[in-house]
């Protein structure tokens, strides 16, 4: 499993790289910053950043990392995360207030006094309207459990 992981991020990380070389790429790189709730029991709390990365008109690569703290036995633990993702936009010209947008990746979460762990992750991606250049998402998910977040985007007025 643990080499399954390890390629699905080298092969996430190849397309990030890929996305920021594209002839067609003119979307900018935006900064992303989240909130988010993990689970299952249990859950995690983290506050984390990211960026967008456009990868043409209909997709976007997320790569966040964050960092937060879940209760264990009664014991606070830190924990930790990095995503890849690849989304995919229903709505990239921002003609709806609301748009939904699709995504699948891999997450590497980390719980202190454990290792590493590589999870497959979905997402829903609920996006609003802009609001003086910030645009806010709610996800929900799945990946090691199910994920709730609340994601504020710097955006460009015309592109999701």
């Amino acid at each position: 499993m643990r080499r399954v992981g390890w390629t699905l991020v080298t092969a996430l990380l190849g397309l990030a790289g890929a996305a920021v070389h594209l002839d067609a790429q003119r979307i900018a790189p935006r900064p992303e910053f989240r909130a988010d709730v993990l689970g299952a029991a249990p859950y995690a709390v983290q506050v984390g950043g990211g960026v967008n990365l456009g990868a043409g008109y209909y997709q976007r690569v997320e790569l966040d990392a964050a960092a937060g703290a879940l209760r264990r036995n009664g014991a606070l633990r830190g924990t930790g995360r990095a995503d890849a993702l690849m989304r995919l936009l229903l709505d990239p010209f921002g003609q709806q207030h609301w748009a939904l947008s699709l995504a699948g990746g891999v997450s590497l979460r980390y719980e202190a006094g454990d290792k590493v762990r590589p999870y497959l992750t979905g997402v829903l991606d609920f996006e609003g309207p802009v609001n003086h250049g910030v645009r806010v998402a709610y996800q929900l998910g799945f990946g090691g459990g199910g994920r709730f977040g609340v994601v504020l985007r710097r955006t460009h007025t015309v592109w999701r």
